[in-house]
This record gives C-alpha cells, structure tokens and sequence, in this order.
C-alpha cells in the first residue's frame, strides 16, 4: 500500500485490522506528520500526543471499539484515537469556537465513552463498566488508559486497589513518559523508572506485562493481545517519550505538552511571546516576600508552567513542593505546613481546586489556618474541555466558614491583595484570577491604603442604578456603565474586590443609594456574587430591583474569552442589552 494513501483510507478502527505491522508503521510516521502539519497551525496538545501514536494504533488494531471502549484518562492525548475513528476532518477546527474538542468527548463520537479533562478517573469508570460486564456474564474486555503521572492521583490508586482484587474484564494500559504535565515526581515516578513496577504491580496481584516499548507497534500488539485473555487485572506498562519524533519536544517537553501554533522546525511558536499572564504578577510578590520572610514556602499540584512559580521553585527549592497530580493532598500539605509555623502559599487552576473541596473545608477552613491560595484560570478558561472552566468557584467556595475571598480587577490590586496577605495573614485566604493577560494598572487605586482593597471601590455614584462588578467583568461592566451614562442614565459602578465575608454595611449603603442595582459575575448566578447581594437587600429590607447578570446553571462550552462572553451576554453590549431589557425606558 502506497505509504501516503494509508491514512487516508481510515474511517473507523475497522480499517487497521487488517494493516500488517510495516504498514501499522508507516501509518504511524504517517499521522506523526499529520499532527505536526495540522497542530503547528492551530495549536494544541502536540507532545503529549506524539508520545501516544503507536499505544493509539496498538490499542485499536487488538480491540474492538466501542464494544471493547478504551476509556482515556483525561483525553488530551487522544489525536490518534481521533484520526482512527474517522475525525481527520475536523483537525483544522481545533482551538475554534465550535470546533473539534482538545479532550476525547461524548459529542464527537460513539468511541468516546466518557468526557474527560480531569485525571485519575479512567480506571473507576473501566472498572464499574468491567463489573457490569461480569455480573451480565460477559467477558470483553474494558480499557483503562491512564500515565504514570495521572497514576498518582489519590482516585486512581484506590481503584487499583479495588479493580485488582476483581477477576473483572479488564485491561489497565499504562503510558510511562516519566512526566505529568511537569517532570515526574514521587515514589511511583522512581519505582516506574528503575525496574520496580513489576514487583509493585505483582504484589497486587495484578498480571503484570512489560516494560514494553511504547513506540515498538508490534511489541504492544504482542502485549495487548496477552492482556485482553481473561485474568486478574493484565497491566501493559508502555516506556513512551513526549513528543517522540519532534526534536524541539525533546528540550522543551513541558513547553511542547501544549503549544499554541508554532514552527516545526524550531518549535518557537509562531505569534512570538505571549503577554503577561496575572500570575507572574501574583509570583512576583511572593518572591518579594521569600526574601525577607524565611516562614513563606510555594506548593502547587502538578500545573507549575501555569502558575508563574517556576523561578520560585528553582531560587528556593527547599522551601517548594511539587508533590504531582496530587490535588487532595497537596491541599492538606499546607495545613502541616502552617501548623508548624510556615506561611504556605498554594496555587490551583481554579477547575482542579474543586478535587481537593472537601480538604479546603474540613482541614483549611475549619481550623482556621493562615493559608494563602491562589486560583488562577477562575471564570472562562479557553479552549479547553468545558470541565476546565473555573465559573463555580464563586458558588461552591462562598458558603465555607472562616474563608476570605478575593478578587482584583487589575495588576496594582492583585499585587497588593497578595502582598497585604502575606504580610498580615488573618486565617485561609482565595485570591482569583482570570486567565489571560493581566489587565493595566488602574492609577485611581494606587495610592489606596492596603486596608482599602478589601472594601468596595465606588469608581463613580450613580442615583439611578449602581452596577456591581466582580474583578474579571470590570471592563466590560465599565464600558456597559459608560454606555448608560451616554443615555442619559446616571449609572454608578462599583468594584466588589472582597467577595467573602461581604462587607455587608459597605454594601447596604450602595445599595440604598439608587433604586436598581445590577451585579455582574463571569460564574454561575445559582449562589453567586449577584445572589448574595440580592439577599443582603432582602435581609436589610432594602427597596432596590437588583438584575443578576451571569452564567445560567450549564456546561459553557470551549471558546475564548471574547467568543464565551459574547455567548452569554457578558461583554459589554451584552450587558447593555440585558439592561435595556430590564428597564425598557433606558433602551433609547
């Protein structure tokens, strides 16, 4: 078969079984090219799936999908198990609004079995699909594929602990590239790479197959046809690099997990340097900090390219702890920290903050300790999967006793709400951040006492409707209130800064201080911002018509921030629009 005619032939998996392993090669230099081609152009996950080809291949020309499903675990490294279930198509939409997914997702195809953007679910859900295939008597088999970093994760290992004692049709195929998304860590990431993982895998009972070369198509045929014969719990441990294939993955293989679009040759990307992102301002501050205060240590769960930190962790190593895709216990980490006398400073994608809820209430929140956490990526997080939004955390983090939560507007404020906290800490403290570039210094703030950045900042009084805003939407909001203005309105707008506890008198007088309010949050309204405000004037018995503008109680899809705001109204003629239909008489 003429090498560059082999993908294209491939609509479902049913077109590889027949490949003999030369042509399985081919096809896997064949879509290697692909990815690059296409990727280069759009962005998107290209190390990770570079790493994943032949696995891909292997998987599919042994078993049966989507009678057989391949379960992946969290999905970004699943572009070839696209390409083979008929999706090259839609490769040149990826990163647009509406286009094809970054995640395996249950809209796209019957051979993706679950949504998946969070790790550590896939040998859960194999195992509960396994099990209902036992107890109706039948023995095809269940895929989990999960990496060695996402193996890690508290979820994963108790379903290995509970799939391995179950004699169930299930097959756990293990991607080993020694990295997360950062470089591996822990006892499991040392035992993988010096030989221990049969010894580790045996002792459960587990039938152990490897190590296997994950870019050898013909070794994980072998392997995979081993593990699918009915048995204990079959583990095909693949050895695998990041980016195999791509010389720049291979000095830059946290870069190249997820690049945006770039040039093949070199790997430099193609738009130049991205603009300052809020959290190097945030880690600027702590760096401060570290300098003169000993006390002061860094912990984030696995996502150190997105958190500024890495020059932090590289000038004071002793004193920062990357403990991997470990989000329940690197939580419960700085509660150690802080009670033998450290200032532990933790730093979440807001989406993966919500695994370790249970650990910020029971363990941060009811002992009442001096922790400083950082959300970035809160409200809209890009492209990808929906499950990466961070428009809860204003909902589900509000009701927790003890918690103060803030939220800047701009540079100047988000650097001295972490500065003042640092240097006076008063129990555990949220300060979230958009993602995305941080927004120019507002030089009517500068000079505010710390203090005053907890309080509400009045920009303007307005005796017909006062607008409140929540950090992230204070442009748009500013914009909608000029707008107003322009039509005759007298609109105020006011930045809330401190969203918990609410500094309820503050608010009170604002909102008695004109007869509509209107409350803007980039987050679900179901017990937001725009709820609480509500309340307050119920509770006062206050006479104002508050308009609640927010997201309704959904999944918003992937999309940027321009495209998502637009969608639900929360750009400015959004905003202005949900006014005019409010107050009819101010749409003129």
């Amino acid at each position: 078969m003429d090498r560059k005619n082999i993908l294209e032939t491939i609509r479902s998996p049913k077109d590889i079984k027949d490949l003999d392993v030369a042509a399985l090669r081919m096809l896997a230099d064949e879509i290697r090219a692909f990815l690059l081609d296409t990727i280069s152009r759009t962005g998107g996950h290209i190390g990770a799936n570079l790493g994943t080809v032949e696995l891909s291949i292997a998987l599919h020309k042994v078993f049966e999908s989507p009678a057989e499903p391949i379960i992946w675990d969290t999905g970004h490294q699943g572009y070839t198990h696209k390409l083979l279930t008929g999706r090259a198509g839609l490769f040149p939409s990826l990163n647009s609004f509406g286009g094809m997914n970054r995640f395996v997702t249950r809209t796209e195809s019957e051979h993706d079995l679950i949504e998946a953007s969070h790790a550590g679910t896939s040998l859960s859900v194999a195992l509960g699909m396994a099990l209902a295939r036992k107890i109706r008597g039948e023995d095809r088999p269940v895929v989990a594929f999960i990496g060695d970093g996402a193996l890690a994760e508290g979820m994963a290992l108790e379903a290995l602990n509970h799939a391995a004692v179950e004699n169930a049709p299930m097959v756990l195929a293990l991607n080993d590239n020694g990295f997360a998304i950062s470089p591996g860590f822990g006892a499991l990431h040392e035992a993988f790479q010096h030989g221990r993982a049969r010894a580790l895998f045996e002792a459960l009972g587990c039938r152990y197959i490897g190590p296997v070369d994950g870019h050898d198509v013909a070794a994980l045929v072998e392997a995979f046809t081993e593990a699918r014969k009915p048995g204990p719990l079959a583990v095909v441990h693949a050895k695998t690099e990041k980016g195999h294939g791509w010389e720049p993955a291979k000095t830059h293989p946290v870069r190249q997990h997820f690049s945006f679009p770039f040039d093949v040759a070199s790997g430099t990307l193609s738009s130049g340097a991205p603009p300052k992102p809020c959290q190097d301002v945030a880690a600027a501050e702590i760096a401060k900090a570290m300098e003169t205060d000993e006390r002061i240590c860094c912990v984030t769960p696995s996502t150190l390219y997105a958190t500024g930190l890495a020059p932090i962790f590289q000038r004071w190593p002793e004193r920062c702890f990357d403990p991997g895709m470990e989000e329940q216990h690197a939580m419960t980490l700085t509660v150690g920290l802080a009670l033998d006398g450290m200032r532990p400073v933790i730093a979440y994608q807001s989406t993966f903050m919500q695994r370790a809820f249970d650990q910020v209430i029971h363990d941060v929140c009811f002992m009442n300790l001096p922790i400083l956490m950082l959300g970035m990526r809160s409200g809209f997080a890009g492209y990808d999967n929906p499950t990466h939004h961070g428009i809860y955390d204003l909902a589900y983090l509000r009701p927790l006793p003890n918690l103060t939560m803030l939220y800047p507007k701009d540079g100047f404020e988000l650097a001295a709400m972490v500065a003042e906290t640092l240097r006076n800490p008063a129990g555990p403290t949220l300060i979230l951040m958009p993602y995305g570039p941080v927004d120019e210094i507002d030089p009517a703030v500068a000079d505010e006492p710390p203090a005053a950045l907890s309080l509400p900042q009045v920009v303007r009084g307005g005796k017909d409707v006062t607008v409140f805003t929540v950090g992230n939407t204070y442009k748009a909001a500013a914009a909608a209130v000029e707008d107003l203005r322009a039509r005759g309105v007298d609109a105020g707008l006011v930045n809330l800064r401190r969203l918990k506890p609410l500094p309820e008198d503050e608010l009170a007088a604002l909102l008695v201080a004109a007869p509509r309010a209107v409350t803007i949050e980039e987050a679900v309204l179901d017990g937001g911002v725009g709820s609480a405000l509500a309340t307050l004037a119920m509770d006062r018995r206050i006479a104002v018509d508050v308009l609640r503008i927010g997201i309704p109680c959904t999944f918003a899809p992937p999309g940027s921030n321009d495209e998502l705001t637009k969608l639900f109204g929360l750009d400015a003629p959004g905003i202005a629009a949900k006014i005019a239909a409010r107050w009819p008489e101010w749409a003129k």
